[in-house]
């Protein structure tokens, strides 16, 4: 096997030995039953449902609740024709994403209700294997050492949503072979990919219009990639007649004026250093510092980004900008932040590396007009 092939697949097996240990830990804690990943919330309608079709399966209390559940429902509903989306709060918003519970509902063969608990587990080990060896073929088309697909498997945030039962892995493996596809020049797939994405997050069809944007100037062309975002409009659309309210019309909790959600989690985070009760304050302590370190490498990353060297950057700009805009709750605790800028924080070693040497050359062999243009940009 080349070399070529073997460094991806290190990259992507790396990436589910470590999703995998979290994975293998917490399942430990639950006696090995997968319905624990999930994190259903025992007050949630949904629980009933839940566990009349599956007597063992393990719910939480209010503290321990997550995402899961709600990609438990659109796997068991993936239409939001039948009873889950009735047991769900906010329907429309957790039906404008259904990427990650689709595939659930495919690998359960159909939402069978034992076996989706599992499918959510496999389908998130799937997707970061998928996005370990598609950050490496980036890695690698940029210039940049393809042991930069190491960034997938080193990220906690995407570990922490494989055990958790979140779609942040799927997000990661769609915009790397997205990222991936376009410079390699593969049109079809990209738009492809790009469109499967619109449907992982509703803030991510960003993506496809900042593409656009960057390749505009020298195409004069959008409509191809801004074809992307139309599936995902359609879907919306159906939601709007069939539930009766558009996905993003929930989140007025969820965003917020920038840098206001980042500012204010910070100073929750130092004033629970002072707490009498020892284990928040150790939780603010460990807070503050994450907060401020992961926000200094997204604004270094997002300066480092100006230059536009290549496709990665107005993508990284625009997702910087989505999450300068994230709610304090999103930032104070140490899970939610390393899951909620779990992508951006992929894609920062991308922007900041420097292709250059025998991998730039074997670039500009091999894509002469794609590394033309990213001179061209780097040069203006």
């Amino acid at each position: 096997m080349s070399n070529r092939r073997v460094v991806p697949l290190a990259c992507a097996l790396a990436a589910l030995v470590t999703s995998g240990l979290g994975v293998v830990v917490s399942l430990n804690e639950e006696h090995w039953n997968t319905t624990g990943l999930v994190q259903m919330w025992d007050k949630l309608p949904l629980s009933e449902l839940a566990v009349r079709d599956q007597p063992g399966f393990l719910l939480r209390g209010s503290a321990g609740h997550y995402d899961g559940a709600f990609f438990y429902a659109v796997a068991r509903d993936p239409l939001a024709t039948g009873q889950a989306h009735r047991l769900v709060p906010q329907a429309p918003y957790y039906w404008g994403h259904p990427a990650f519970g689709w595939l659930a509902w495919l690998a359960s063969a159909g939402g069978r209700p034992g076996a989706v608990p599992d499918a959510l587990l496999a389908v998130g080990l799937l997707c970061l294997f998928v996005a370990g060896g598609a950050a490496s073929v980036l890695a690698r088309t940029l210039g940049w050492s393809a042991w930069g697909g190491l960034v997938v498997a080193l990220n906690p945030g995407l570990v922490f949503a494989v055990y958790s039962d979140t779609s942040e892995s799927l997000g990661a493996a769609l915009l790397l072979l997205a990222l991936a596809a376009y410079a390699t020049g593969r049109r079809r797939w990209t738009v492809a990919l790009l469109a499967a994405l619109c449907f992982d997050k509703e803030p991510l069809v960003l993506v496809p219009l900042a593409i656009a944007a960057w390749e505009f100037p020298r195409t004069r062309r959008l409509p191809i990639v801004v074809a992307s975002v139309v599936p995902a409009g359609l879907w919306w659309i159906y939601l709007r007649i069939h539930l009766g309210g558009f996905p993003f019309g929930y989140g007025g909790q969820r965003l917020t004026a920038p840098f206001l959600g980042w500012t204010r989690g910070l100073l929750e985070a130092a004033n629970q250093i002072w707490s009498p009760n020892p284990d928040v304050a150790q939780l603010g302590q460990a807070s503050v510092a994450l907060i401020i370190m992961v926000g200094a490498s997204i604004i270094g990353g997002a300066i480092y980004a100006l230059k536009f060297r290549h496709v990665v950057a107005p993508v990284f700009l625009v997702l910087a900008a989505l999450y300068a805009c994230i709610t304090p709750n999103g930032v104070e605790y140490p899970k939610d932040l390393l899951r909620e800028v779990a992508l951006v924080l992929t894609l920062v070693p991308f922007v900041v590396a420097a292709p250059g040497g025998a991998a730039q050359a074997a670039f500009a062999r091999k894509y002469p007009q794609v590394h033309r243009l990213f001179r061209r940009r780097s040069e203006s």
